[in-house]
């Protein structure tokens, strides 16, 4: 045989075995990323689930402020009962006193204004 067919053999077979390691590669991080894929979707549908689902609490009972004198409006005794629902220096409610922040019925972080908004309007 001649050195140039010798030649373009070996060549060929160094491409062939290329490509069967760049298949070989290339299909296990398709393997992998299936398997990932398939592993996330459950995995993440249970955290989304769990995040809005989360517990259903009622809010805590308050006990009514001491009544002002008659001499201030509505907008002041409205403004002086939303000025107690944020959170304080120390982080927490200025309204119910919990550390935690408070969430809405989807889970969600929300402001304690917001939270506290139905017992601020009972109390008005």
């Amino acid at each position: 045989m001649s050195k140039v067919l010798l030649r373009v053999a070996q060549i060929v077979g160094v491409l062939v075995l290329a490509g069967i390691a760049v298949s070989v590669v290339v299909g296990l991080l398709q393997w992998v990323i299936g398997l990932a894929v398939i592993v996330a979707i459950p995995v993440g549908g249970y955290w989304i689930y769990k995040q809005v689902s989360g517990k259903k609490q009622a809010p805590p009972v308050v006990a009514a402020p001491q009544a002002k004198a008659l001499t201030k409006g509505a907008g002041d005794r409205r403004s002086e009962l939303e000025s107690r629902a944020v959170m304080d220096a120390s982080g927490r409610c200025g309204w119910c006193g919990q550390a935690e922040l408070h969430k809405d019925e989807y889970g969600f972080p929300t402001t304690p204004l917001r939270y506290h908004r139905a017992e601020i309007d009972a109390m008005l």
